[in-house]
């Protein structure tokens, strides 16, 4: 896919689901926006960028505890949902601005820290991305990126990322935790932190979150595909009918493997 189609692909997706993604991100991820915070060591004297913000989830955790903070991001509609729950928050020091991940909008070595979060799977050219984020911080400065991550398997990569595409066309490619580290490394960011953690979820709600209901074309191939992977985890997704909660009726269960990795520039 060209770099042009993928980005509208993009914009079209997280237009579309501006709100419930919106929503959902923002409801849910704050502890993970605040354990990377700690990870880079976000400090009161800090000029930040969200690179690739949504809708503001993981800004806004950090604004609370650095100087300034930027988010940028490709879809307008995401942004209005971002500056929306800036201003409820009352956090003057936030800003965000429309922009290409690929190319960031500011000089050399002029931020102290760079984060992105649930972006790069999305990326035409995520070692593109990384460069860039090594390029604007300092030296001293951190870069750090949560997010989803594959098993080392080229036959269960290239499943995850079918299935990834099914539910969400502009999907490009899950990174292996291998390449993270050698992305980090080779733009001179020295790895100090990494964690993984799973995140279980019904799969009904990762299908609405993206847009998609029973009945929907893309919902359909999606659990066809996910169910077809049950007998032996074939795409990494830990398939599996059970219970979300107690007292719950068992419905289709998946988990999404979260990489959180911090690295200091050189």
């Amino acid at each position: 896919m060209k770099e042009a189609e993928n980005k509208e692909l993009i914009r079209e997706q997280f237009t579309k689901t501006a709100e419930v993604f919106g929503n959902y991100a923002v409801a849910t991820r704050g502890v993970e926006a605040a354990k990377l915070a700690e990870m880079v060591r976000a400090g009161s004297g800090d000029i930040l960028i969200d690179v690739a913000c949504g809708p503001g989830t993981f800004a806004l955790r950090f604004a609370k505890q650095v100087r300034w903070a930027c988010g940028v991001d490709l879809t307008p509609a995401i942004l209005a949902r971002a500056r929306k729950s800036a201003a409820s928050e009352g956090l003057g020091n936030l800003d965000f601005t429309i922009g290409d991940a690929h190319r960031l909008p500011f000089a050399d070595g002029s931020l102290d820290l760079a984060i992105t979060s649930y972006a790069l799977h999305h990326m035409p050219d995520a070692p593109r991305v990384i460069a860039e984020m090594a390029r604007v911080v300092r030296r001293g400065g951190r870069v750090g990126v949560a997010d989803i991550r594959v098993e080392e398997d080229a036959a269960v990569a290239e499943l995850n990322d079918r299935i990834e595409r099914t539910r969400d066309a502009s999907h490009t490619r899950t990174l292996k935790r291998r390449e993270f580290e050698e992305l980090f490394r080779a733009n001179g960011l020295r790895i100090y932190g990494l964690q993984i953690q799973e995140n279980p979820k019904p799969f009904d709600q990762w299908l609405h979150v993206a847009g998609w209901h029973r009945g929907d074309p893309a919902y359909e191939e999606t659990r066809r595909l996910m169910e077809s992977t049950i007998a032996n985890d074939g795409a990494g997704f830990h398939p599996r009918y059970e219970a979300p909660a107690p007292g719950r009726p068992k419905e289709l269960m998946i988990t999404n493997t979260l990489l959180l990795i911090a690295g200091e520039k050189e």
